[in-house]
């Protein structure tokens, strides 16, 4: 590429500069497109990132690495496009937080394990959740909840909902619980006969809705990204 130009070195140096900027501004326009939910935009970009990557020019790779898997997981569908994304991991990428936390993912979507998801739901790094299919997995818990019985044991959201990990959950566990779902949507009553607290499947059925992090904070508002990009270009 630039190695190949014959050009001087002034000249290599403005054209490193160009591909550094086309790199930041393609990082930024699918950060906004992700927070935008404009995943059609997101792919394009992300596409000429993986070509830019793939240069050697630097940037924030891992970053992109876990987007891509999630991508492929929840829009593509693809078992062989993911396998073979998993096998080009580099060591340093293996070791990344975000890139962790999409394979994370995957075993728990693999799984249907609603605990493990909610749980990586809650704690994604950087735009991660805009990727982790939200909808669509919680479509089957609510499936998986609301076909079973008209009432659950409180107890038993808890454990399916990441509150506990499988040990007897105390008082503190279950109020806690119960905020959080009666927050979305969902409906818990006191059986008379046993006092204790149940989930009202079938009242909730029309109403539950699942959350957005509450304490997700990743690159900010996309558009108080992208002005602040223009703007620092523009002072360049």
């Amino acid at each position: 590429m630039v190695e190949s130009t014959s050009k001087n070195y002034f000249y290599k140096c403005e054209q490193l500069k160009s591909i550094r900027q086309d790199l930041t501004v393609y990082e930024v326009h699918a950060r906004a497109a992700l927070e935008a939910g404009d995943l059609a935009e997101y792919n394009q970009c992300q596409t000429q990132l993986k070509t830019l990557y793939s240069e050697g020019i630097s940037g924030c790779c891992n970053e992109f690495t876990a987007y891509s898997l999630l991508y492929i997981i929840f829009q593509n569908g693809s078992n062989r496009d993911l396998l073979s994304s998993i096998a080009r991991l580099t060591p340093e990428a293996r070791e990344d937080e975000a890139v962790k936390h999409s394979l994370a993912v995957r075993g728990a979507v693999a799984l249907g394990n609603y605990i493990m998801f909610f749980r990586l739901y809650k704690t994604a790094p950087n735009l991660n959740f805009y990727l982790m299919g939200k909808d669509l997995f919680s479509s089957k818990f609510r499936k998986a909840v609301l076909t079973r019985k008209p009432t659950l044991p409180l107890e038993v959201i808890a454990r399916m909902l990441g509150f506990t990990n499988g040990a007897q959950a105390d008082k503190d566990v279950l109020d806690e619980c119960e905020e959080w779902v009666k927050a979305h949507g969902g409906q818990v009553v006191v059986d008379s006969a046993s006092s204790e607290r149940q989930f009202d499947a079938k009242a909730s059925a029309a109403t539950l809705f699942m959350p957005e992090p509450e304490d997700a904070v990743a690159h900010g508002d996309a558009n108080l990204a992208v002005n602040d990009f223009l703007t620092r270009s523009a002072q360049a």
